[in-house]
């Protein structure tokens, strides 16, 4: 039943091409490694990164996977349409009514 709902979510999520990069995560949740490859141990809890290796394999295996899933690609996708962009500028090009609040952007931060 799982595999099915996966395989269908996955499916639905292909045409939209919003991509993910993939990094590994301490198990613990202290950390990520983005940009760090050098490191084989947690900053914080001290946990190693990759699983012991055996025999049949020979890459490191991290103990947990982060996907990140990037906003520029959203933002571009909200953008390309004039209807959409006129949404989300309304808060600056909107005009304003002397006292009178008539948007969330005419209060006082």
């Amino acid at each position: 039943m799982l595999k099915e709902r996966f395989y269908v979510a996955k499916s639905m999520m292909k045409p939209l091409d919003l991509g993910y990069q993939k990094t590994d995560m301490c198990p613990n949740f202290c950390m990520y490694y983005l940009k760090i490859t050098e490191l084989t141990k947690c900053r914080t809890c001290e946990h190693s990164r990759y699983k012991p290796m055996t025999d049949r394999g020979k890459s490191l295996v991290a103990y947990e996977k982060f996907r990140y899933f990037s906003i520029t690609p959203k933002l571009y996708r909200l953008f390309m349409t004039s209807k959409n962009t006129k949404h989300m500028t309304r808060h600056q090009s909107h005009n304003t009514m002397g006292e009178v609040m008539m948007h969330l952007s005419d209060g006082e931060a």
